[in-house]
């Protein structure tokens, strides 16, 4: 699962995996807005290897961003490298958070030793980490009420207390993880290996056949532990470009009707 037919394969179920409070196609992109948290939550994606931007798609992503007053993001993935160039034309921003999509093959395993609580619905001690862990994230509730496709929910508990989370959804017979986070009071003790472990076993027991992530470059423990869980496909990367405030009203990116 390497060629880029699969690629995209993985690319739709990521984003179906994690889906935007609003989410509407302008040309060959879909354009997201949650009005917080995550980039990818709020950035405009190509949907196929054929997608171009030229000045008036560009002008016309922009005016989604402007008319809710959001910053304009676009995301560049590897399938995709050429609309760098429209975006080098118009002035945006240097890339930043440069991410890795990975992907290995996935079958029944052995559920982990360290007890992991798995839940088809989160519950609130499961919310209440995702939001002392995730720092800025959107409203983990609002994201999961959004979520269509089959989901679990995980998370290791330590004397009362949530210390590592996660959940997995699935798309395609593509088992996507989010949410991996761990208390930083209680890493390197196998917590988020553990959760992990218990949503893929879940996720192969509905039929999932293969595993996805994506992971930030610069995060090389969550690199490391991956990799050590057979998450050798590296598939592509991606990165983001923003408009910069100057630009604002510049010629081609000037807001459009809605």
């Amino acid at each position: 699962m390497t060629d880029d037919a699969n690629a995209w394969r993985v690319e739709r179920a990521c984003a179906a995996a994690y889906p935007p409070r609003v989410v509407e196609r302008v040309g060959d992109w879909q354009v997201a807005r949650s009005g917080g948290g995550s980039r990818r939550s709020n950035a405009a994606s190509a949907v196929h290897a054929r997608a171009s931007l030229d000045a008036g798609t560009l002008g016309a992503i922009a005016a989604r961003y402007d008319h809710d007053g959001q910053p304009t993001i676009v995301r560049v993935t590897d399938l995709i490298p050429s609309v760098s160039a429209a975006l080098d034309d118009a002035g945006f921003s240097a890339p930043e958070g440069h991410t890795r999509t990975l992907l290995r093959r996935l079958e029944p395993g052995d559920m982990p030793d360290t007890p992991v609580i798995v839940a088809t619905t989160p519950d609130a001690k499961w919310f209440a980490a995702r939001r002392r862990f995730g720092g800025h994230v959107e409203d983990p509730a609002a994201v999961a009420a959004r979520l269509s496709i089959p989901a679990a929910y995980a998370r290791c508990d330590d004397k009362g207390m949530a210390t590592a989370i996660g959940c997995v959804a699935i798309y395609d017979r593509i088992a996507v993880l989010e949410a991996i986070a761990t208390d930083p009071v209680a890493r390197r003790r196998g917590f988020a290996r553990a959760v992990v472990e218990a949503l893929l076993d879940w996720a192969a027991a509905q039929g999932a056949r293969y595993a996805a992530l994506q992971v930030e470059e610069a995060n090389v423990g969550a690199r490391a532990l991956y990799a050590g869980m057979g998450f050798a496909t590296d598939l592509y990367g991606y990165h983001y470009r923003r408009r910069a405030a100057s630009l604002d009203r510049a010629p081609g990116l000037e807001s459009l009707p809605s």
